[in-house]
């Protein structure tokens, strides 16, 4: 009796290992497509980075306005910059 007893209680431990386990396995898997995706983003943001550079050529400085205008909103002194709020 003390075995089969002893027997239940392990086989119910591991079953509830089991299923902590799985879901541990479930969020690492989660954080690995969040991270997949994160590589994609970067990797388009690369891609665009390279092209720019590759049309600029050697010009440097016209990257870098390039960048700061496009991923900074940075603008030249005295320039202006109109922003449609409607939204069309």
């Amino acid at each position: 009796m003390l075995i089969a007893l002893a027997a239940v209680a392990f086989l119910i431990y591991s079953m509830v290992s089991i299923i902590g386990i799985r879901s541990q396995i479930r969020e690492r898997r989660d954080e690995l497509d969040d991270l997949k995706e994160q590589i994609k983003v970067q990797e388009i943001k690369n891609e665009d980075i390279q092209k720019l550079y590759d049309s600029t050529g050697s010009d440097f400085s016209a990257l870098a306005e390039q960048i700061a205008r496009d991923d900074l909103d940075y603008i030249k002194e005295g320039e202006r910059v109109f922003v449609n709020v409607s939204g069309d």
